[in-house]
């Protein structure tokens, strides 16, 4: 049987979804400010999020003290319009947003497994442990870069790194993600998708203890943090 956990939140409209789910976003920060003077916060890409993003940026907050990374990247130019750092400078580091600090994922190696060394100390120098992290989760159920039976995904669900490469079920197949363990020592761990039929993947996964085949269930196999799911039709 599954011992999985998660608190689901349900909201009538996307709108009242992404006004909620912004002013938690801005209420965590806040308290991480508070207690040590600064607060990070790792975003994942996708069409989802987009009106998140421009919410975001529009409210008026200590960013300059806020450093924003990504969940995940491909291994692309990052004036790709499949760069999710291009996503979110485009969407988030607009307006008053554009006073976050930006750690990318993406780096001058030609791999992504010759980026990650680069990028572990980079992460290492300037983030250490996460406050925040906003999730999504894909229609073969998979979150970050952690891909049903990819040849990484033990690995990714398991090392104490920071970061590790991966290879997608789709292109572009080469990907940066942070690790499971390191996205598991947030202060605060969401998950935000729309729509009725990856409700009913996530669900369905929530059943479920077969990680390889639903990546998604190994984010909600722990109480602290609590896989808080945001969700609108």
């Amino acid at each position: 049987m599954a011992n999985n956990y998660y608190e689901l939140s349900e909201f009538d409209s996307k709108e009242k979804l992404v006004d909620t789910l912004a002013k938690k976003i801005i209420y965590k920060l806040s308290l991480a400010i508070e207690d040590k003077g600064h607060a990070s916060i790792a975003f994942s890409g996708g069409s989802t999020p987009k009106k998140l993003f421009t919410a975001l940026s529009n409210l008026a907050f200590d960013w300059e003290r806020v450093t924003v990374t990504l969940v995940d990247e491909r291994w692309v130019d990052t004036q790709s319009e499949q760069s999710n750092e291009k996503l979110l400078k485009t969407y988030l580091l607009q307006n008053h947003a554009s006073k976050a600090n930006f750690i990318p994922l993406k780096n001058a190696a030609t791999r992504a497994k010759d980026g990650v060394v680069d990028l572990q100390i980079s992460l290492g120098e300037t983030i250490k442990h996460l406050d925040v992290v906003l999730l999504g989760m894909g229609e073969d159920a998979h979150t970050a870069s952690f891909f049903p039976n990819a040849a990484e995904l033990e690995f990714a669900l398991n090392t104490k790194d920071f970061c590790c490469a991966t290879t997608a079920s789709v292109e572009p197949k080469e990907r940066m993600t942070l690790s499971r363990l390191f996205l598991l020592g947030a202060n605060t761990l969401i998950l935000h998708i729309e729509g009725q039929k990856k409700k009913e993947i996530f669900l369905n996964a929530a059943t479920s203890d077969d990680t390889n085949r639903m990546p998604i269930i190994a984010m909600m196999q722990q109480t602290n943090p609590l896989l808080e799911v945001y969700y609108a039709d």
